[in-house]
């Protein structure tokens, strides 16, 4: 199942979505620009206060080993921690949620719905290039069932 398809699957399933009108971004669209820029500069203007939703991988910001977060790092790679060097600005988002949400274990992607702003700012070990206001988190589909008739001829 590709990308887009498990995304749209998410977003009939999740009701808060259609609420707050959130697109569904992947990480490349954080960094739209020319490799020339720098990662400072190439961030997305146009995602500035949208409600969004991406798939990523979660670093909590407010204590190693809890079951739960609501300050945490969302990262496109699988596997960040604090002695790995973080990835640029451009591809790491601040998320706080107004109450704790369960994280996953490191190694399973969250869908992460929230409203998307361009801040700059030093998160924990790593500088970030956007801010997330949390709304909701879903649990990446990590397998889709499939049913299966034993109907004989």
């Amino acid at each position: 199942m590709t990308m887009y398809k498990i995304i749209l699957l998410i977003l009939f399933i999740s009701p808060n979505l259609f609420a707050k009108e959130a697109i569904s971004i992947l990480w490349d669209q954080l960094a739209p620009g020319p490799a020339s820029l720098s990662v400072e500069a190439n961030v997305n203007l146009a995602l500035d206060g949208k409600n969004v939703v991406i798939p990523g991988f979660v670093v909590p910001l407010d204590g190693q080993g809890k079951k739960q977060s609501k300050n945490f790092l969302l990262t496109p790679q699988q596997g960040a921690c604090f002695h790995k060097p973080p990835s640029p600005p451009n591809q790491l988002i601040h998320v706080v949620f107004d109450k704790p949400i369960a994280i996953p274990d490191s190694e399973q992607p969250l869908y992460i719905v929230g409203k998307l702003s361009i801040k700059s700012a030093q998160a924990g070990f790593a500088k970030t290039g956007y801010y997330l206001e949390g709304i909701e988190a879903i649990e990446y589909p990590t397998q889709v069932k499939t049913t299966h008739s034993d109907h004989q001829h």
